[in-house]
């Protein structure tokens, strides 16, 4: 029996950026060769070691992609969104950020599913695109930045690409707590703690829950010019 459209319906579907672009034929098709699967919050979703070979596209929730090392030491390189498209065979972990849901799809279908329609190709050139910028900017930060200016870097960064102007500053809605910030710049979360704390007494961001309003950006940038 070929999966149905359970917990998602087809509207919601066609609320996600990628699944928008597509026919609602296609969508359709893409479904029925899709195996829908749901992950409660800090679950695994696939390992290097792993197998099954797959193309994974988000439909609900938040995914963390990640390197990690026999010493513990653990490094974010992307955090995917709903419809973000990944690929189990990738040599990285993946895992649920919260309650998330996903179609995976075996990649022998997925590639001819590429091939009746370039929209799903182009934007998993996109997400593999980034993700490999974050881990070159990773190396990059590890190699030449200490914590600090790495810390200002990754805070600049997100708010280039998902802030929003507000009277006060721009407004960066992270979703991520202090562990998972500390994760993604290769830190601790007391170093975190600490930067973010001294900067929000300098007035240079104001910390809310999950989120921040960067108010002197400029001063932010002056930080990692500092020796």
């Amino acid at each position: 029996m070929k999966p149905k459209l359970s917990q998602i319906d087809l509207d919601e579907l066609l609320k996600i950026p990628l699944l928008k672009a597509l026919s609602e034929q296609h969508l359709l098709t893409l479904n029925q060769s899709a195996h829908e699967r749901s992950f409660q919050k800090r679950e695994c979703i696939f390992t290097p070691e792993k197998q099954a070979d797959f193309i994974l596209i988000l439909l609900k929730g938040k995914v963390r992609i990640y390197l990690s090392y026999p010493n513990g030491k653990e490094f974010t390189i992307a955090f995917l969104e709903p419809g973000d498209v990944y690929s189990s065979h990738s040599g990285t972990f993946a895992e649920a950020m919260e309650d998330t849901i996903v179609w995976t799809i075996d990649i022998k279908v997925f590639r001819n599913l590429m091939l009746q329609d370039p929209v799903i190709l182009i934007s998993m050139v996109k997400v593999l695109g980034e993700s490999l910028g974050n881990t070159l900017g990773i190396i990059e930060n590890l190699v030449f930045r200490d914590v600090g200016k790495r810390l200002a870097n990754f805070l600049i960064q997100a708010a280039r690409e998902k802030g929003q102007t507000k009277e006060h500053g721009t407004l960066v809605n992270l979703g991520l707590t202090f562990d998972e910030i500390a994760s993604a710049v290769g830190t601790s979360r007391q170093t975190v703690s600490t930067f973010l704390n001294g900067w929000q007494k300098a007035e240079i961001l104001t910390l809310n829950r999950k989120s921040f309003i960067l108010r002197d950006i400029q001063a932010l940038q002056e930080s990692m010019q500092e020796d």
